[in-house]
């Protein structure tokens, strides 16, 4: 295995497993991209991944800071049987940090991932910690000499800063009472991980269920349209991750916004613990989707 090893390409026939109801998975997407991430920093530190730990010996798990989803067409539009090529670039951002472009393409169309790791380890009372990687793995980790955009995004977005981005608009805080807000019990076979952690790409399937069950419970979509699950599909979504949350413990799902753009529909999604603490936003642009 040699650091420098480029990526190698993934190939795949788009199958059940890969679909749901409305198309291409985005639960699975993200899942395939969040391993191929893990695997490329593994291939640069020359390290499998339950050999990445700090200087006590203490294990270290990559924990998703930020994730940028860019899609050519809707998700909707992949098909049974189509062929997926994958591939993931992945480069120190920071010392503890892993900056990833995941680029799919199914018939000449682009899904992309912008995909933003650091390295955290886990304390007693199961919170996460950012962490460094012990000398001999960080001798291999040589970060960029600036932050990617993504990074000072997620940086002001942790910090409730104003944001300047054409996607999240100038804050992720709308100063409205949110439209609606569901509790949720994440699955310990569904949603967690084999590390016992809430996985990132759970948030926002876990964000999208409780969207269409407010989206029907207010009205807000049309009402001669198909399920909400049908009627759109993700074109743009940006994620920023704060906190995991201890197995068995319940969350809240906040409607920020729904906000009608150019023909697509843009969301703002919140999740919190229990203790009122942000766990996540999402802004999400779904675009309508023609079925025969």
């Amino acid at each position: 295995m040699s650091g420098d090893a480029p990526a190698v390409p993934r190939r795949l026939r788009v199958g059940m497993p890969q679909l749901d109801a409305g198309g291409l998975s985005e639960n699975w997407l993200l899942r395939h991209a969040g391993d191929l991430h893990w695997e490329a920093i593994g291939r640069r530190l020359l390290a499998t991944s339950d050999e990445i730990c700090g200087d006590g010996g203490e294990r270290l798990y990559p924990t998703f800071v930020a994730v940028r989803a860019r899609y050519d067409v809707p998700l909707a539009a992949v098909r049974e049987n189509d062929v997926l090529d994958a591939a993931i670039e992945v480069v120190p951002c920071g010392r503890a940090c892993a900056h990833g472009r995941f680029v799919a393409g199914v018939r000449g169309r682009r899904f992309e991932l912008e995909l933003l790791s650091a390295f955290a380890r886990r304390e007693a009372h199961g919170a996460l910690r950012m962490a460094l990687p012990a000398a001999r793995l960080a001798a291999r980790w040589t970060p960029l000499e600036s932050d990617p955009p993504i990074a000072r995004l997620a940086r002001a977005a942790r910090r409730g800063e104003p944001l300047v981005d054409d996607h999240c608009g100038p804050s992720l805080e709308t100063g409205h009472t949110p439209l609606g807000q569901i509790r949720y019990e994440p699955s310990p076979y569904a949603d967690y991980n084999g590390a016992g952690l809430l996985y990132f790409a759970s948030y926002v399937t876990i964000a999208d269920t409780a969207e269409r069950r407010m989206v029907g419970a207010l009205e807000l979509a049309d009402p001669s349209a198909p399920d909400w699950a049908l009627h759109t599909s993700p074109v743009q979504r940006d994620v920023f991750y704060y906190a995991n949350l201890p197995l068995g413990q319940p969350l809240t799902v906040e409607l920020l916004a729904f906000e009608r753009d150019r023909g697509a529909v843009r969301t703002r999604v919140r999740l919190r613990r229990a203790d009122g603490a942000r766990m996540a936003d999402l802004v999400t642009r779904r675009a309508p989707v023609e079925r025969p």
